[in-house]
């Protein structure tokens, strides 16, 4: 079966951990969208992924930026590659731009799967109108989706019941070995990884980390991830700056590893999610979370048993968790790393992972082939 997989670089972070794992029967075409800046993937690291794992590699540059009209010459390259190669499946991972999506309306729609991260936009999004128009091309003209939630196939259903939706949740998202831990400190480390958005909450976790600050410094906050709002909203929430560590700005892919082997909790404070990819990327390393009780985690989390929760309403149970996380013994904390390993090996291992991806791609395969 030869199935066209196309997708923005943004999502190649959890495309790059799977997409070599189908059996022999499935050959995969990868096409990639790179964005004329801030791409998460350069074309090298794309192209020796896909080298060294056997994938044909169709990348896409794009010269403007995603608004601007004239990449509409190359998404029009992107379609007439997927219809030259007569796919038997084309799959697509949606990233909520507008002139792709119009004109994916040319391609094969009985063959076609769009993946939707977000069938409703975060809160506080830019460009959220914008986003609904994109979803809604695709979501109105297309039969078949993969949502990587139950939540998300809720709502998908729910506006549009006459849709067939599959749901496999995100893999395991590796960046390369672990290496040995470098912070000596005798500390307990907490994580906030990835781009900075108002619904992950960091204005929330700062706020908690000043306010525990003042009665227990046995700790360190590392943020690490992209925003232009730092020195206007979030760097005037730090009281006490020999406990936090910042690095604003792009993580190289091959610098991650690090970040999260000198963390001993990954912190996911936000105010809504559907899925997380740092938190995928925290379960590959098996560090430990502590994480809001935002309805799209408790699908993929559980308490004691991954991490620890805070609830959303009571920005003070926040700092109780985290202080308890400080005061955790070693013993505790090594146990709790045990209950993950354990947690991530039944819930996300790669076998179930393709298993569920190539029976959706047979489902809709034998629709038109009957």
């Amino acid at each position: 079966m030869k199935v066209f997989y196309l997708s923005s670089s943004a999502f190649s972070d959890n495309q790059t951990s799977m997409l070599h794992l189908f059996s022999s029967e499935y050959t995969i075409t990868y096409g990639v969208i790179i964005p004329y800046a801030n791409s998460n993937y350069s074309y090298e690291e794309l192209a020796t992924y896909c080298k060294d794992k056997n994938l044909d590699f169709l990348p896409f540059q794009l010269k403007h930026r995603f608004r601007d009209p004239r990449v509409i010459l190359t998404y029009l390259k992107v379609i007439k590659a997927v219809k030259s190669l007569k796919p038997d499946i084309i799959f697509f991972a949606n990233f909520d731009q507008v002139y792709i999506n119009m004109l994916l309306l040319l391609i094969d729609k009985d063959r076609t799967i769009i993946g939707v991260h977000d069938v409703s936009n975060h809160s506080n999004i830019s460009f959220g109108r914008l986003k609904s128009l994109s979803k809604d091309i695709l979501l109105k003209n297309f039969k078949y989706f993969l949502t990587y939630s139950k939540l998300q196939r809720g709502i998908l259903l729910r506006s549009y019941p006459d849709k067939t939706a599959f749901t496999i949740p995100l893999p395991l998202i590796n960046f390369g070995k672990l290496p040995e831990k470098a912070n000596k400190l005798q500390v307990t480390t907490f994580l906030f990884f990835g781009f900075i958005a108002p619904y992950k909450g960091l204005d929330l976790l700062l706020a908690a980390v000043s306010r525990i600050s003042k009665v227990n410094k046995d700790f360190r906050l590392i943020v690490a991830g992209r925003t232009n709002d730092w020195d206007e909203v979030y760097k005037p929430l730090i009281d006490d700056e020999s406990v936090v560590q910042t690095e604003i700005r792009y993580v190289n892919n091959d610098e991650i590893p690090t970040f999260f082997a000198n963390a001993d909790y990954v912190v996911l404070p936000y105010r809504d999610t559907t899925q997380s990819g740092p938190l995928m990327i925290a379960y590959n390393y098996n560090v430990p979370v502590i994480a809001s009780d935002a309805e799209g985690f408790k699908e993929f989390f559980e308490p004691g048993i991954t991490g620890y929760t805070f609830e959303l309403g009571n920005p003070l149970n926040l700092d109780e968790v985290l202080l308890a996380a400080i005061e955790r013994t070693p013993e505790d904390y090594a146990n709790l790393k045990k209950r993950l390993e354990k947690y991530k090996n039944q819930h996300f291992s790669n076998d179930q992972l393709i298993d569920r991806y190539e029976r959706m791609f047979d489902q809709v395969s034998s629709s038109f082939t009957k």
